[in-house]
Parts: structure tokens; sequence; C-alpha cells
């Protein structure tokens, strides 16, 4: 048995470094790569997550403070410069990306079980996401984003499910002078700003999303509860629907926003059709509202990026080092429909007023990156007319990140989740309490390819998730 076992493991890990070494002759360049002529390095500590440079160009709408000292490919004029002051006797001129500002980026993945609770020892997900993305400017004070992502997805080691998600914004800057204070987004608001500023999705390193952005309210057991159907609250810290208006200064950050609210289901579960807008709420009496603070001491200042961008630019030394702290808080209040249908067809509707509030803090300090997440929340009515008790949670996490190398960067997070569920819903586990930790190592093949290893292990509510406790995940993503 121990020699079967020590020939499973011998295998796994033979497959984990075959993926990675799969992707060495791949070459590739994002667009804002090929704007700028530069190294995907000038922007990102490591693919996604970016590093203080990147972070000042997001932050000042996918501009460099003296942008044209920078840029290798001059956009199309539309209007000449002069209609500026035959305005509005003439169309206020612009500019367009001279070629197309797509970017690509394919995720391939393997899943290898370590415990024997899944079905099947490997599972390949070749690919898991293929990603078409859209970003950059028309003219001085727009900006723009967007993606098609194509999904595969097997929830811990069940049948894979695929669907297409869609989402886009477009954002209008320094609306009332200054730079950048006031700047107003609308479409698909939150990708950046709908979570801590500290703790983002689209800044971290590993396989899985933070706990504390992806877990919802639990859902009943039809059977059990007696009920045809029940749609409760499917909220989860993610991109939605609205208008946002967001602003930054030297140290600081704010952004406000209202959204639709009141999702058919959660962000990163199947939804009900093949193609789908992310974000798009059913529609409520009243939006839900956000906000997100960020304050930074030390290190590279938000609103001036040229000076680091320069040095960045012509040494690419030790790109990933911003000695600094950033404190940051988020909240959320919203309202929830709550649907019931017995077996007989009827069918009752109740409200859920919820609210989450966070506190986070991430410190850099040479070639390490630690941070810290706390997020409280209540619901006054999440199961309805199946119960009038309400629901407090709290999600929480530190994190550890570090570069051995440029291209080699170990961490490791503990995260954890309390949730005090009614006793008297019926289908209801009342206890999903969960703690993890999972480790991992990121690996830039190249500045555009990485490869992820990563490992969970649950110390509480593995069976909840039982596809994911002690599962080897093995990620490459390139991107172009």
């Amino acid at each position: 048995m121990r020699k079967r076992r020590r020939t499973r493991v011998f295998t796994i890990v033979v497959i984990a470094g075959l993926v990675c070494v799969a992707a060495s002759e791949v070459l590739a360049v994002p667009t804002f790569a090929r704007r700028y002529s530069t190294s995907c390095a000038t922007c990102h500590q490591a693919y996604p997550r970016l590093n203080s440079v990147g972070e000042s160009f997001r932050l000042m709408g996918y501009r460099f403070v003296d942008d044209e000292n920078y840029r290798k490919q001059q956009p199309v004029e539309l209007g000449d410069e002069a209609y500026k002051r035959l305005w509005p006797k003439a169309l206020w001129p612009t500019d367009i990306p001279r070629n197309s500002p797509l970017s690509f980026v394919g995720r391939f993945m393997v899943e290898a079980d370590l415990d024997g609770t899944r079905p099947s020892t490997f599972t390949f997900l070749l690919p898991e996401e293929v990603e078409l993305v859209w970003a950059g400017n028309l003219g001085e004070k727009v900006s723009f984003y967007g993606d098609a992502i194509f999904l595969q997805k097997d929830f811990g080691g069940g049948n894979p499910d695929s669907w297409v998600t869609l989402k886009a914004w477009l954002q209008f800057q320094s609306l009332f002078g200054g730079d950048n204070k006031f700047n107003l987004r609308l479409g698909t608001v939150g990708t950046q700003t709908m979570a801590l500023f500290s703790a983002r999705d689209a800044n971290f390193y590993g396989t899985h999303f933070y706990l504390y952005t992806s877990w919802f309210m639990p859902t009943v057991n039809l059977q059990q509860a007696g009920l045809e159907s029940f749609k409760g609250n499917s909220f989860n810290i993610s991109p939605q629907m609205g208008f946002e208006l967001n602003g930054v200064g030297r140290r600081w950050f704010y952004a406000v926003g209202v959204v639709n609210g009141n999702n058919e289901v959660p962000f990163g579960v199947p939804p009900p059709s093949d193609v789908s807008f992310v974000g798009q709420g059913i529609g409520t009496n009243g939006k839900d509202f956000y906000t997100q603070l960020a304050y930074k001491i030390g290190g590279t200042p938000w609103d001036r990026s040229d000076e680091r961008a320069a040095e960045t630019l012509t040494t690419g030394a030790q790109f990933w080092r911003d000695d600094s702290w950033i404190f940051s808080l988020y909240g959320y209040s919203g309202t929830a429909e709550i649907e019931a249908v017995d077996l007989d067809g009827t069918e009752t509707v109740e409200e859920d007023d919820f609210w989450r509030l966070g506190l986070g803090v991430q410190k850099q300090i040479k070639d390490f990156s630690i941070s810290a997440a706390y997020v409280a929340g209540s619901d006054d009515n999440p199961y309805g007319s199946l119960s009038d008790a309400s629901v407090d949670s709290a999600a929480y996490h530190l994190e550890v990140l570090a570069f051995a190398y440029p291209w080699l960067m170990p961490y490791g997070r503990f995260e954890g989740l309390k949730i005090d569920l009614p006793e008297d819903v019926p289908g209801l586990n009342p206890e999903q309490d969960m703690e993890r930790v999972l480790l991992g190592a990121k690996i830039m093949i190249r500045p555009n390819i990485f490869c992820v290893v990563e490992v969970a292990h649950y110390f509480k509510g593995a069976e909840l998730e039982e596809g994911f406790d002690k599962t080897l995940f093995v990620l490459l993503a390139a991107s172009f």
C-alpha cells in the first residue's frame, strides 16, 4: 500500500512538471506591452498581480504621467486638435488605438486527487478558461475595458460544466477638473473595486479566489424542505452592473457605486443560459450600494507613476519591490428577494436586507508581501418564509507572498468563514464553517507565461468542498 501511494505521488509530480515545461517555447506579448514596447514586468509583479507602476497606470485610466514619452504606438486621431477651440460648433476630437486592443489569455488546469475522495485521480481541464480581453483609451479622458471568458469548471471533481461570460465598462476621467479626482464608470463595475483594495481577486497569485469574496448564503435541500423551488440570497463580492464614481490622489483612492443587485445566481456558478453578462440582477424596488477606500503610506505614490515607470522601463531591476503599507475599507449594503414555492405551487416572496463591512491591510517589505483581511456581515431574513432568524457571518484571511527569485514566488494563505446559521430551517445544514490553508508556488516561465502549483488543506469544512481538500492544482496560463 505504501509503495502504491509513493508511485501515485511520483506520477502526480511528473505530470505537474510536464505541464509547466510544455509552455517553455511559447512567446506572447499583451496589448499594453505592445503599446509601450516593454515587458509585462513593467506593470506586474507576476501576471496578473500588479506592481506599483501597474497600480498607478490602472488607477489613472491606463495612462502614465507624460504618457506620450513612453508610448511607442501612436493612436489614430479622430479630428484635429484645433477643433477643441471651435467647440461647440465642431465635434470634440479624440483618438482610438492604432492597432487592435485585444489580448488573449489561455488557462490550462490539471487537478490531482491526493486522498482518493474524487471519482478520478486526475482531471484535465484543457483549457479551463479562454479569455478575450480588450482595454485601452479613447482620447485623453475616456478609458474602457471588456472581456469574453469561455469557462470549463468541474467544481471539485464532478462532471465539467462550461459557459461564457461577458463584461465591459466605460470610464470618463477627470469630470470636474483635476487629475482623476472624479471619474465616472458605467457598465460592469466592481472588477477591481467590489472588494478590499488590498485583497482583490484580480490581483492574486493562486488558483482559488479569496474565500471572503466567493462564499454565498447556503441554500436548502428542496426535498427535505418540502419545496418545489427556493431562491435565496445569491450575493457574493463580485462585479455587478451599475454606476461608479471613483478617484485617486497621491496617497488615497476611493470608489462609491450603485448596482442593480439581486443577481439570479452567484458569480462563479453556472448561469441558466450558456452565455450571460456578469452581474446581471433581476431587479428589486431599490438598488444596492458599495464603497471602497484605500490609503497608502510609503512606496510609489498612486498619482505619479512617471519616475518609477522610467526607472523600470530602462533598468527592470527589482520591479516587484515597493516598501509600503496599504490600508483599505470595503462596504456593501443591499436587498435580495427570497422566493419559496411549495409543492402545491404556493409562492411566497420576502426581502433580505443585508450588509458587509471589511477591513484590510497589506505590508510590502523588500521581497515579501503580507496581507490580512476581516469582513463581517449580517442578513436579517436570508431564508424568508422558512425562518425569521437573522444570520451573522465573518470571513478572514492572512496571506504571505515572497520572491525567492524574480521568476519564483512561493505563497501561503490561511482563511476561514464563520456563519451563524439557524437550526430551524428544514433542509439546511447549520454547520458550514470553514477553515483552510492554500500553499503553492508561482513560476514565471516567461513574463507572460506562468505555472502555478497549489494544494489545499481544510482544517474545518472539508466535507462541504470535498473535491478541493487535499487536491493538487497545476495551472498553466499564457497571454498575448
